[in-house]
């Protein structure tokens, strides 16, 4: 007992029993410890340990400490994995300073910015960095320290605001941002002479052909499809101008609203896939996960980062090329979120690293010519991107070809609940897949928004399924069928159907994945086509067209031009052109039109007609003698009851803050950009005389 007792000792790290031989070098020799250097060794250890420990836990346990120091600043001070890409700390202002809330920024550094995808190589570097909720552009001072103890892995980054500096030297960043700007705004400028000129050029080239093949049918639509397409372009150009110089002047707002996220691929798949086939490439789009595809956001602005990075794809593949769009969507466990992931892949020209990294970053790139390079249209894209809090990175090769991923993430929306399908009267539908996976999914989607699904997958047992239907006096309200079918062509299948007059017939969309013009579509007794692949928002989108909510009951819109017949539209527009065009439109839709050359003469032709006697008014905002807004005001201020009444629609080619709130003050109902859209005037006719 007395051995154990002096011979070990315990130093709360274990026993250590010193009748083993323990010797150390010192001075060149061997030397015998004693019991008392063991223990103060050990002890020594222990102590060393424990600061350790607490040196490793320093950066963790002082959050009101870092706090302290920056508050009522724009720095920021945080913690992160070099490899994981996730902080273990970051000061509490960083939604003042940036915008982005703690725990994204938390979750992974690169929701902040794009610098952190490779954060070591930016120290002692000056960059830029956006602010997600205004827009404002900050200049941040980034140092990243090494932590020399606990994972190798683990930094720290200061991030020193300029803002804050000294009076010269925050006056010396704002001209340098001038001067960046300029210079961006430059660029971006030069490179849309070539983006007007080349769909403007197309646009002469098809009426050329139009004119002659005017009594070829087909031939005619094509070129009338092509034409519309290339205005489309210049329309979209024109808004990137306006919301660089919106962004540049930080009024650019992001909005918030419902939209179908499958329609708006649907809609840029469409443009980009003619794009692709005019220079003789291959464009394959895919999707997974975003079947529920109703969402909350900045519908626009997606579209217009889309068509942007997806046309820069196909104008720097050469002919025989391939261009990829696929889309990721990953619901929360809530299905409350959706994170999405764009990814363009390309077998273009590529790209050399030096020039990838500015390509995604604030400098904007230049040929060795001093032209305009790749780089300018990606300036806009990146500030949006950055403004909805998502990122966008790339890897490229040169002579093979880029791929380019951008991450957002959106509020999922409940995707039509049972009501609304009631209200249109769709509460029993028949899909018709070849594909039974197919047909099973779209079923139990319907399934889950509240409508009655049933699926088959040939010709032959639809038609049996739709005659036990009307004999249990349970018909189908809506029949979903695809054109690829093994059976039966869907011609016949629609033949046979139609042939049912003793059936309470239901409303026929078919699935295609081709362009179908409405001749052809009615030719074939088909209501409306739905582009695959299906999405809910686009049978949403289709159904609130063709049927119209009613006090009692629904009623049937598949001949969509029918629904303004009869009534009479007073046209107050200058330009002899625009104005015969939209006579011209309306009045095949059954429409009446007469036409006022100004603001007082539409004033005088309503006032000199009978109460009641013209049905709409529309005011366009730049004519001489009188404006449309002085126009509108007259009219509202005049002594009958419909001058208080008719509806009012302003057209101009302006569609910013101050034009709409000018439009409304006048008393005017809604306000339509030019080109007018038929389609989009008819729905506010349905909207604003249905109310």
């Amino acid at each position: 007992m007395e051995r154990d007792k002096n011979n070990t000792a315990n130093t709360g790290a274990g026993s250590i029993d010193i009748d083993e031989e323990v010797s150390v070098l010192q001075d060149g020799g061997i030397e015998q410890m004693t019991f008392e250097d063991i223990c103060a060794l050990a002890e020594e250890n222990m102590r060393l340990k424990q600061e350790l420990r607490i040196r490793d836990n320093d950066i963790l346990s002082h959050d009101q400490v870092f706090d302290s120091i920056v508050s009522g600043t724009l720095n920021l001070i945080l913690v992160m994995s070099v490899t994981t890409f996730k902080a273990e700390f970051i000061t509490s202002n960083i939604d003042t300073a940036l915008g982005v809330s703690r725990s994204e920024a938390m979750e992974d550094v690169r929701n902040i910015s794009h610098v952190f995808d490779d954060i070591e190589q930016h120290n002692g570097l000056e960059e830029f960095f956006i602010h997600r909720k205004n827009g404002a552009r900050r200049q941040y001072l980034i140092y990243v320290i090494h932590l020399p103890y606990g994972r190798s892995d683990r930094v720290a980054v200061v991030l020193l605001c300029k803002s804050n500096a000294s009076k010269t030297d925050l006056e010396e960043i704002m001209i340098r941002q001038t001067q960046d700007a300029n210079r961006a705004a430059g660029y971006f400028l030069a490179s849309m002479s070539h983006d007007f000129r080349v769909p403007i050029n197309s646009i002469s080239g098809f009426v050329m052909l139009l004119m002659k093949n005017a009594n070829n049918p087909s031939k005619v639509m094509e070129y009338s499809h092509r034409i519309g397409l290339a205005c489309q372009e210049i329309l979209t150009t024109v808004d990137q101008i306006l919301d660089m110089s919106r962004i540049e002047t930080l009024e650019a707002e992001l909005a918030s609203e419902e939209f179908g996220l499958g329609l708006v691929l649907e809609e840029v798949s469409s443009i980009i896939k003619s794009l692709a086939k005019a220079r003789d490439q291959k464009f394959v789009f895919s999707a997974v996960g975003i079947e529920h595809d109703i969402v909350l956001g900045d519908r626009d602005r997606i579209t217009e980062i889309l068509r942007g990075i997806l046309s820069n794809a196909v104008k720097y593949t050469p002919p025989g090329g391939r261009v990829e769009l696929t889309v990721t969507g990953v619901p929360d466990e809530n299905n409350e979120n959706v994170a999405l992931i764009f990814e363009v892949r390309d077998t273009g020209i590529g790209m050399e690293k030096d020039q990838l990294q500015k390509y995604f970053r604030d400098e904007i790139p230049e040929n060795a010519d001093g032209r305009p390079g790749r780089g300018t249209g990606i300036w806009l894209v990146r500030r949006l991107i950055e403004m909805m809090g998502g990122s966008i990175s790339a890897q490229s090769l040169p002579g093979e070809g880029t791929i380019i991923w951008i991450r957002l993430q959106l509020k999922m929306v409940n995707s039509g609940g049972s009501d609304f399908w009631k209200q249109h009267g769709i509460q029993n539908i028949l899909v018709v897949n070849n594909n039974l996976q197919e047909a099973a999914r779209i079923r139990n989607l319907m399934e889950s928004a509240g409508v009655t699904a049933t699926s088959t997958s040939s010709g032959y047992g639809t038609i049996k399924l739709i005659e036990q239907a009307a004999v249990a006096e349970n018909e189908f309200d809506l029949l979903l069928l695809d054109e690829d079918l093994q059976d039966m062509d869907w011609h016949e299948v629609v033949n046979s159907v139609r042939r049912m007059s003793w059936i309470r017939m239901p409303h026929i969309f078919l699935m295609t994945s081709r362009h179908m013009y409405d001749e052809e579509r009615r030719g074939a007794g088909i209501g409306q086509t739905l582009q695959k692949p299906f999405y809910v928002s686009g049978l949403h989108r289709l159904v609130d067209q063709v049927c119209e909510v009613s006090g009692n009951g629904i009623g049937d819109y598949e001949d969509g031009e029918q629904s303004m017949d009869g009534l009479r539209f007073l046209i107050a527009e200058d330009n002899t052109i625009n104005a015969a065009m939209l006579k011209e439109l309306l009045e095949m839709t059954g429409a009446r039109c007469e036409i006022a050359g100004n603001g007082r003469a539409a004033l005088a032709m309503f006032s000199n007609s009978r109460p009641g006697f013209y049905d709409v008014i529309l005011m366009d905002l730049q004519m001489p003698v009188i404006d449309g807004y002085a126009a509108a005001e007259a009219i509202r201020a005049l002594d009958r009851e419909d001058a208080k009444t008719i509806p009012i629609f302003a057209m101009t080619g302006n569609n910013n803050e101050e034009d709409l709130n000018r439009t409304f003050e006048a008393g005017m109902n809604a306000h339509i950009t030019k080109p007018i859209d038929i389609r989009v005037l008819q729905n506010h006719v349905r909207r604003v005389r249905g109310s």
